[in-house]
């Protein structure tokens, strides 16, 4: 990957796509330690590291997977022990999705070491440059979340 200073929109562009190839092979290999398809594993991280209890309708749009197949997602990691059906206390029918201690645990201690190392990462950046790094990466997941709701349309 070339990355010419020069050319901010590039630059941008061809680093972001380094990270979210990064990511998926990070993605890959929490999955193989963990011993599971690659989609169960995604779904449990999903659940373990989320700040609130996920629908399964909420897990299936992060999966971009069909209702049928996250029932069967969710039943596999059901029946595996990682996670538990729990009613929603607002509405009696519907349910949410929450990591077992053990899942949680597993995850965390799996993904416990790249964490370290992406904490470090920024040690060697001044105050104001974190504050900018920070700033821009909200910038882009805004901008991907906008995308991935439909927000930004294609211009053509």
């Amino acid at each position: 990957m070339s990355l010419d200073p020069n050319h901010n929109q590039e630059l941008s562009a061809a680093a972001l796509r380094e990270l979210q190839d990064a990511f998926g092979a990070a993605s890959a290999e929490l999955a193989r330690r963990m011993a599971m398809n690659a989609t169960d594993a995604l779904a449990i991280e999903y659940i373990a590291l989320s700040a609130t209890a996920l629908s399964p309708g909420e897990l299936g749009e992060r999966l971009a997977i069909t209702r049928s197949s996250t029932t069967e997602v969710i039943d596999r990691l059901v029946a595996a022990g990682h996670v538990e059906r729990i009613r929603d206390e607002r509405d009696r029918r519907r349910f949410r999705l929450m990591p077992t201690a053990r899942a949680t645990d597993r995850v965390r201690t799996e993904l416990a070491p790249l964490v370290t190392v992406l904490n470090d990462a920024s040690a060697g950046f001044s105050g104001p440059e974190r504050l900018a790094i920070s700033s821009y990466l909200a910038r882009v997941a805004h901008a991907y979340r906008d995308f991935a709701s439909g927000a930004q349309q294609a211009e053509g």
